[in-house]
């Protein structure tokens, strides 16, 4: 019985090893490729955050068809701060962290699009 457990506990411990030798199947990006794409998306974000005009009405329009006069405002003001913040924090934050730190934009934690045209 000893011997069981033991050839058991042995076979457990080695059925972890295999995935160490794993050769990296992960393509590492350039950082000044990822700095260039962040810089991108920052000035983009940035020059078409006055379109929030036109996709926060349409949104609002159908998320409240009777209320949206009323949250209308509010809600171009919010989305277009927070897309302004989001494309200053890509083009003068994340460039400098772009493999340690976490690069999804600003707009994906307030569940908008990356994007301004891009559909929520």
């Amino acid at each position: 019985m000893e011997k069981k457990m033991t050839w058991i506990l042995v076979g457990l411990l080695f059925l972890g090893a295999g995935p160490l030798f794993a050769a990296e199947t992960v393509k590492k990006e350039c950082p000044f490729k990822k700095i260039g794409f962040l810089e991108k998306r920052g000035i983009v974000n940035f020059a078409t955050s006055p379109a929030e005009l036109v996709y926060a009405f349409k949104s609002e329009k159908k998320a409240h068809p009777k209320a949206w006069p009323v949250t209308y405002i509010p809600r171009f003001f919010t989305n277009a701060a927070i897309r302004v913040g989001s494309s200053v924090n890509d083009i003068l934050v994340l460039p400098w962290c772009p493999t340690a730190c976490d690069t999804t934009p600003l707009t994906r934690r307030f569940e908008l699009p990356d994007y301004v045209w891009q559909k929520e």
